[in-house]
């Protein structure tokens, strides 16, 4: 797998929700931070297809920069284009538009996974 650094301000989030319990256990596993966040490329911006959570730990830590991978499978792509364009009508460009968008497991469940299995289901 081939990484490269990129600014964490410069990647554009895939989910407008964040959970909180996934970032706590992040922060107590400081050794997940090491791994490279997943991304793909759309209408010229990177976007992160997974490690939402683990972007908030590093940003919080004051981390600037992170090591991404580009996934070029085709992998639920209709379904990530829908998740992206979610966020950029909720005006979330970055991971620190996230910061106040913390849910508990339960809302996280509701408002953020349903929607996804939704989305998968309407794909077909």
């Amino acid at each position: 797998m081939n990484t490269f650094r990129v600014r964490i301000d410069q990647l554009q989030p895939s989910q407008p929700f964040l959970s909180r319990v996934r970032l706590e256990n992040i922060m107590r596993n400081t050794a997940f931070l090491l791994r490279p966040v997943g991304v793909r490329e759309l209408n010229g911006r990177l976007c992160v297809i997974e490690g939402h959570e683990r972007l908030m730990a590093l940003h919080n830590l004051g981390t600037q920069e992170v090591e991404v991978y580009i996934d070029d499978s085709e992998r639920d792509a209709k379904i990530w284009k829908e998740c992206v364009e979610i966020c950029i009508n909720n005006g979330i460009a970055t991971i620190m538009d996230l910061e106040d968008r913390f849910l508990s497991p339960s809302g996280f469940r509701q408002l953020w996974l349903e929607r996804k299995k939704e989305l998968k289901q309407k794909a077909g």
